[in-house]
């Protein structure tokens, strides 16, 4: 299991550029709360379709989240890319999943989840990658969710825990699926009960049954996070073998 660093990412700024290797995956720990300090100056950083869709939060709490959020994806990006962090420009693939436009990022792919105040973004060269974290809570419709989103398979797993650990055990099931489904680039717009995982597999077996076919390659390798106490995670890759896992903590003006 992945544990992610909750040290600040100790480069200075003038020294921004990071590099990685193929061999690599990167994965930044994000506190949304402590980025707050600095929202202001965060702002600036982004586009002006970020700044509109901020603005239409109706509580300033989730706005200003939404500000850190993005901003903090922005100058993570950057490092690696040597660009002023409020120059990148993104492009939407097939199904929504945001890309850096071609002819900045190179080979740079990355992907980002949050839930509540704890944000992870993910970063690759060449590989396609996909992340997901959940807080651990009370499943609102529980019943309905396993019906809507597992597996035969994976509700006879979920039933095997005492009742008060299905909670957890399912939202592991959800963070998996939706790390495979971003890595793939389809997002939940498939029918999750209609994927089967395997979460006690090596991280190259994990998922049984792609929507009634064996997954053709690339192969996803999908990795259990544990990104703080209360949360579960997921992250997805493309690489061929079992990448290096580097973590950071990013800070607003580290």
């Amino acid at each position: 299991m992945i544990q992610l660093s909750t040290k600040p990412f100790p480069l200075p700024r003038p020294m921004r550029q990071l590099e990685i290797a193929q061999t690599e995956l990167h994965l930044w720990r994000i506190s949304l709360e402590e980025g707050l300090s600095g929202v202001d100056q965060l702002h600036k950083q982004l586009s002006e379709a970020e700044q509109l869709r901020a603005s239409k939060f109706f509580r300033e709490n989730q706005a200003q989240q939404f500000v850190v959020f993005h901003a903090a994806l922005r100058d993570i990006l950057s490092r690696y890319l040597d660009v002023d962090p409020a120059e990148i420009t993104y492009e939407a693939g097939e199904f929504g999943k945001p890309n850096i436009i071609q002819g900045q990022a190179g080979q740079i792919r990355f992907n980002l989840t949050h839930s509540e105040e704890l944000a992870v973004v993910a970063v690759s060269l060449g590989a396609e990658v996909g992340v997901d974290i959940e807080r651990i809570r009370k499943v609102r419709s529980f019943a309905s969710m396993l019906e809507r989103c597992l597996s035969d398979s994976e509700r006879k797993d979920i039933c095997a825990y005492q009742e008060a650990d299905r909670f957890h055990q399912f939202l592991r099931f959800w963070t998996h699926k939706e790390a495979y489904l971003k890595t793939i680039g389809v997002g939940l717009r498939a029918p999750l009960d209609r994927l089967t995982l395997d979460l006690q597999a090596p991280e190259s077996r994990k998922v049984v049954n792609h929507f009634d076919f064996f997954p053709q390659a690339p192969t996803v390798r999908l990795m259990e996070l544990a990104p703080c106490e209360g949360f579960v995670g997921a992250v997805g890759s493309t690489h061929e073998d079992s990448p290096e896992i580097k973590t950071f903590g990013w800070v607003s003006g580290r």
